[in-house]
């Protein structure tokens, strides 16, 4: 779940919290012509406060009236997606299917559900919602970023699942790590050796350790692929 943290979004007001950050450009028809009712609003700003102050409880409590007042609330259907998503996976998923119906043409809404279903290991519907947050944002590397990274949970080891990881790797660091595993699947050392020096060079430290191991590897032993620990 670490690698898809910084994949993850919400949106609505102000610029989120780190890892929470709506970074998409796409305005919706839905989002232009929906008026949000006054109460609901207020609901969302009381969340926003409430995750501030790392509330979570709170927050989730103003995100679910905000959604009672306003059941087209798109925003805060998906903020409460991802609030849920790490305690009750599968109402979250309720949550983002429902502001899919409600606005089937925001891609941070794929991009969120296929993150909540790689929580419940239901990998092909994972993929199904990256694809059409791909589809929608295409220019992202956050969509890019997500597809790689459920392709390679699917041990889909392929020319794309390389290239979306690298591209994303651009914006999130740990990408260069996933990155790298596939290109050592697919016997590339020297591109997947430089994919992890970036990753060690960026100060992250969620993978820090597998990156080093994978490093030291190729390094001192200059295995190819057919020799490549399973681990790896």
């Amino acid at each position: 779940m670490i690698a898809c943290q910084s994949l993850c979004a919400q949106t609505g007001i102000r610029p989120a919290r780190e890892f929470h950050e709506d970074t998409s450009l796409t305005i919706t028809l839905q989002e232009l012509r929906h008026a949000v009712p006054r109460e609901a609003q207020a609901e969302m700003e009381k969340a926003y406060k409430a995750a501030l102050r790392h509330q979570a409880e709170q927050e989730r409590e103003h995100l679910e009236k905000a959604v009672l007042i306003d059941p087209e609330y798109v925003a805060a259907r998906n903020n409460l997606g991802v609030c849920l998503m790490p305690i009750e996976p599968a109402s979250a998923i309720a949550q983002l299917e429902e502001a899919i119906r409600v606005d089937p043409h925001k891609g941070l809404l794929y991009n969120n559900l296929a993150i909540a279903y790689v929580v419940i290991h239901n990998l092909e519907a994972a993929e199904r919602a990256a694809r059409m947050a791909m589809e929608i944002d295409r220019t992202t590397n956050r969509a890019r970023g997500l597809l790689g990274f459920v392709l390679y949970q699917e041990h889909k080891y392929t020319a794309e699942a390389s290239t979306l990881l690298e591209r994303a790797s651009e914006e999130y660091s740990t990408a260069h790590v996933f990155a790298a595993h596939v290109l050592l699947k697919r016997g590339d050392l020297q591109k997947a050796r430089t994919h992890i020096q970036a990753y060690l060079s960026s100060g992250e430290m969620e993978y820090h350790e597998d990156a080093s191991e994978m490093l030291d590897f190729i390094d001192h032993m200059g295995q190819t692929r057919d020799s490549w620990p399973e681990q790896f």
